[in-house]
């Protein structure tokens, strides 16, 4: 695929004090969306967040903002599976399974994922976000009675081994998409490969190794978020970018919207002689229709 896909994170976990532009609502949720598509993204990566912007499992927010997206927008719609760890596996299989119209596609962690947060008072809190064997077994068997494709999340090479159990076991086909994270650097306290071009080529390699047919977008965090988009579309890949990953813009200023950080891969993709994707190759990649 010559063309590149560029998928918007609209707002994962981040809170207004980092940037107040970030979308909690629903209607909010749509519109960014909107805009995104507009600068030229073609899937949209949501997590359903409360009123006050805590986290939610609401299958009533997802319906909804699902609803306003579609009625704004042609782009591939992606749900979180992630949950904190006093949220058990129902939450999630609550709201794959209660939406009157399901996501295109979920993210799917093949593991359990462990972030040292940063230090408050010198003190680092660890946040384990949980997904056993059993657990991932749950949510692959509501994806397929509802017809949700799967996007199997690779954070490092152990998560890459988990997908080929996965695989070797019967519960995933061998993968043709997959998402690869990266971390912003080594020492940020997350347990993800850091966010350079040793680790990118290292982690691909393995990728084109185990499943050679497979296509990917890459993503980074905070620090590693251009190195990381810059590198997959040297590359021939795709990539994800937004608020989730990180709220400013390449000169450090707070972005006005998701969509300004769309437009930076838009352009760094033309120069590199690449268009944005039309929402039909989008689904070509990410749904394998």
């Amino acid at each position: 695929m010559d063309t590149l896909v560029i998928k918007a994170c609209l707002n994962g976990m981040r809170g207004r004090e980092q940037n107040p532009n970030v979308p909690w609502t629903p209607a909010e949720v749509a519109e960014e969306a909107r805009r995104c598509a507009e600068a030229g993204a073609t899937a949209v990566h949501i997590h359903a967040r409360s009123g006050g912007g805590g986290v939610s499992y609401d299958p009533a927010w997802y319906d909804e903002a699902d609803r306003r997206i579609r009625d704004r927008c042609d782009v591939v719609v992606n749900h979180t599976t992630a949950r904190f760890p006093d949220a058990p596996v129902e939450a999630v299989l609550g709201y794959l399974r209660d939406t009157p119209d399901p996501p295109d596609i979920v993210s799917l962690n093949p593991g359990q994922i462990v972030i040292h947060m940063p230090p408050a008072e010198g003190h680092r809190d660890t946040l384990a976000i949980p997904n056993s064997y059993d657990e991932v077994e749950q949510i692959l068997a509501v994806c397929r009675e509802r017809g949700i494709a799967t996007e199997p999340t690779v954070l490092d090479t152990g998560f890459l081994s988990n997908v080929a159990m996965l695989v070797e076991d019967g519960l995933l086909e061998p993968p043709r998409y997959l998402l690869l994270e990266f971390s912003g650097r080594f020492g940020d306290g997350m347990q993800l490969m850091p966010g350079n071009a040793r680790s990118y080529a290292f982690l691909t390699g393995a990728v084109r190794e185990l499943y050679p047919e497979a296509r990917w977008l890459a993503h980074g965090i905070e620090d590693s978020v251009f190195a990381i988009g810059s590198l997959a579309i040297e590359d021939g890949a795709h990539l994800r970018i937004g608020f989730e990953d990180r709220v400013t813009g390449p000169d450090g200023a707070p972005a006005q919207s998701n969509a300004d950080l769309v437009a930076w891969a838009v352009e760094r993709g033309r120069a590199a002689g690449r268009e944005p994707a039309t929402p039909d190759e989008a689904r070509a990649l990410m749904l394998g229709r």
